[in-house]
C-alpha cells in the first residue's frame, strides 16, 4: 500500500465536513485542519481525527502537505488557490472557481507555469451514474444531441438551516442560487456538450426568508453546436428534485437523481437502472465526496482524473457570469 498523502483542509463548513468525511473514508490519507472561527474549530476538531488543526493559514508550513482542499467561501478562492501554487502544492477548490473574473487569468497561468496539480470541485463529475450518462451520450447511443432540459430544485433551508449566516446570504461571497449551485448545471453541460456561445436568464428572490439573494432562476444557453439547453431551479420548493434530460435524434436519456433511463420510441417505455440504489438522495451526494477525493488522490499519482480542470472552471464561471449580466441587463448576453 503506498504512502498516505498528508491533506490540508481549508475551511469547515457544510462543504469542508463533506470533503474531511470524504477523504477519511478513503483510508489513503491523514487530514490536518485551517479554521479561522475558533468555536467551529473547537466542534469540529471533537468530531473527527485530524493531525493536526489550526487557526490560521499563516502557522502552517504549507510545502509538507500533498495536497490543499480549498473550501472556504467562493470569494476568497482565488487568493487561496495562489498561495497552494506559490507553495508548490496541489489543490482543490470548492466551486464556483471565483465570484468575479477578477485574477481568474492569473491563477490558471500560474498554475500553467509551475504544472501544480489542480482541479475544482464539481463533485457530480465523479458520480458513476453522471460518468456514464456522459458516455453514453458521447458513444451516440441516442445519436446527435439536440436539446437539453434541467430541473434541479429543493427545500434548501431543510438542508442548510443557518443560509442566512454563512456566504450563501451574501452575493459577494458566492451566494445565490446561481454561483452556488447553477454552476453545477452549468459545469455539467459544458463537459458534455461543449462551449456556450449565448445566454439568457431571468432569476428572483421569490421566499427564502432573511436573504435577498436570488433563490430562483430560469436559465437559456445555446451552444456553439447548436444545440440548446434550460436549467430550471428554485430553492424552495419541497421535493428534492434532480432531472436531467438529454433529447438526441433517436432517443433521450433521463438522468433521475441516480436512476439513468433511457427511452427509444414514443411507447412510454424506459430501460432504467439505478446507480445508487438503496441510498437516499442525500446519502448519494455525500457518497460522491469519497468519489471525488479518491478521484484527487489518483490524480496525484498520475492516474486520469474527470473533475475540472482550472480551465474548465473558469469556462464555466464565464457563463455564469454571463447567465448573472442577462437577468441583470433582461437581454441576451453573448460568451467569449
Amino acid at each position: 500500500m503506498s504512502e498516505r498523502k498528508r491533506i490540508l483542509i481549508l475551511g469547515a463548513g457544510g462543504i469542508g465536513k463533506r470533503h474531511i468525511r470524504g477523504f477519511l473514508k478513503t483510508g489513503r490519507v491523514s487530514v490536518s485542519l485551517v479554521e479561522p472561527d475558533p468555536s467551529k474549530r473547537e466542534a469540529v476538531n471533537r468530531e473527527y481525527p485530524f493531525e493536526a488543526v489550526y487557526g490560521a493559514l499563516d502557522e502552517v508550513d504549507l510545502g509538507r502537505f500533498d495536497l490543499a482542499v480549498i473550501a472556504a467561501p467562493a470569494h476568497l478562492h482565488i487568493p487561496l488557490a495562489m498561495r497552494c501554487v506559490d507553495a508548490g502544492v496541489p489543490f482543490l477548490c470548492e466551486k464556483p472557481l471565483a465570484v468575479t473574473w477578477e485574477g481568474v487569468e492569473l491563477l490558471l497561468a500560474r498554475t500553467r507555469e509551475r504544472a501544480i496539480p489542480a482541479r475544482v470541485g464539481f463533485v457530480r463529475r465523479c458520480a458513476p451514474e453522471v460518468i456514464e450518462l456522459r458516455k453514453r451520450i458521447l458513444n451516440g447511443e441516442i445519436g446527435r444531441i439536440r436539446m437539453a432540459y434541467l430541473n434541479l430544485s429543493q427545500e434548501y433551508p431543510r438542508y442548510r438551516p443557518d443560509y442566512r449566516t454563512i456566504y450563501y446570504a451574501r452575493p459577494e461571497m458566492g451566494g445565490g442560487c446561481i454561483l452556488d449551485a447553477a454552476s453545477h448545471a452549468i459545469d455539467l453541460l459544458l463537459w458534455i456538450l461543449g462551449d456556450v456561445s449565448e445566454v439568457a436568464a431571468m432569476y428572483d428572490h421569490l421566499a427564502l426568508e432573511g436573504v435577498e439573494v436570488e433563490d430562483c432562476c430560469l436559465i437559456a444557453l445555446r451552444f456553439r453546436s447548436g444545440v440548446l439547453a434550460h436549467i430550471a431551479m428554485n430553492q424552495f420548493q419541497k421535493p428534492n428534485t434532480s432531472l436531467v434530460e438529454f433529447i438526441g435524434e433517436t432517443g433521450n436519456l433521463l438522468l433521475d437523481h441516480s436512476v439513468l433511463k433511457v427511452a427509444r420510441d414514443d411507447s412510454g417505455r424506459w430501460e432504467s437502472r439505478d446507480f445508487m440504489e438503496g441510498l437516499k438522495p442525500t446519502e448519494a451526494h455525500e457518497s460522491r465526496f469519497v468519489f471525488q477525493a479518491n478521484a484527487m488522490l489518483d490524480l496525484l499519482e498520475g492516474k486520469p482524473c474527470p473533475l475540472a480542470t482550472l480551465e474548465e472552471a473558469a469556462r464555466g464561471l464565464r457563463v455564469a457570469l454571463a447567465v448573472k449580466q442577462a437577468g441583470r441587463e433582461k437581454r441576451t448576453v453573448h460568451v467569449e
